[in-house]
């Protein structure tokens, strides 16, 4: 069964000029995902208290304003559709520019298979930009093969769906799904049940589970997406009908 989570409705960790909510997390969820995610919202020029991280992997996407992230005794400059990548940092500190920021950040508990790489910073015009083939969805990759980072637990990406896209119904094999809404709303759909995401919530299907996404409204539908551990394998329920990506030209 899919599961939906308003965050927004419980309250939020706050202080001087900011704000932490819990996007994913088991207990949110009631399901065994095996990754966290917060919302950090901070305003104008404000400074997040130290973050503790601790996890062998982990991204911070901003979603919109600027600033910049401190991690591994560096300083990075983050601006819109920007991804920190965080393999074992200890911490990091958030300091937003003068219009304030709004990141998501997701760790991947555990232990690290190996030694820890160095923190990289990805701007939006260094990730691969791809376009739907069957419909009008949008896509960045934040973490993928095709991002040299060579994460192992954990694949992310920001999809815009438009007026009437929906992907071809599918599965994956051995990964949990969990999607993080930025804006607009639209439909996450099962062979037993259909539920609504808004602008802030979460949303989640178990490995093996046969899902798809409908943007039923009049304005933009857009996310990210989480695959945690990556796909075995992708299963597309309609012989003949599957989702496709090209690089836009």
């Amino acid at each position: 069964m899919p599961v939906v989570a308003d965050p927004g409705s419980r309250p939020a960790r706050q202080g001087p000029g900011w704000a932490q909510q819990a996007w994913v997390t088991p207990q949110l969820l009631g399901a065994p995902v095996p990754m966290r995610a917060w919302r950090w919202r901070l305003g104008p020029l404000a400074a997040s208290p130290a973050i503790r991280l601790g996890a062998p992997e982990g991204l911070l996407y901003l979603a919109a304003g600027s600033g910049t992230a401190e991690a591994g005794g560096r300083r990075f400059a983050l601006a819109p559709e920007s991804v920190l990548w965080l393999p074992g940092c200890p911490r990091v500190v958030l300091r937003a520019g003068r219009a304030g920021l709004d990141a998501l950040l997701a760790l991947v508990p555990g232990r690290a298979a190996g030694p820890a790489g160095a923190p990289r910073l990805f701007s939006a015009a260094e990730l691969p930009h791809l376009v739907s083939t069957r419909d009008s969805r949008d896509r960045l990759d934040l973490i993928t093969e095709s991002v040299p980072v060579a994460a192992e637990r954990i694949r992310a990406g920001r999809v815009t769906y438009q007026p009437g896209d929906t992907t071809a119904a599918h599965s994956h094999t051995a990964c949990h799904h969990v999607f993080c809404v930025l804006a607009g709303a639209g439909l996450l759909c099962t062979e037993r049940q259909v539920c609504r995401l808004r602008a802030g919530m979460s949303g989640y299907v178990g490995p093996g589970e046969v899902h798809w996404l409908v943007n039923d409204t009049d304005a933009a539908f857009s996310f990210v997406e989480f695959w945690a551990p990556p796909p075995a394998g992708t299963v597309w329920a309609v012989p003949g009908d599957r989702s496709a990506w090209a690089p836009v030209s």
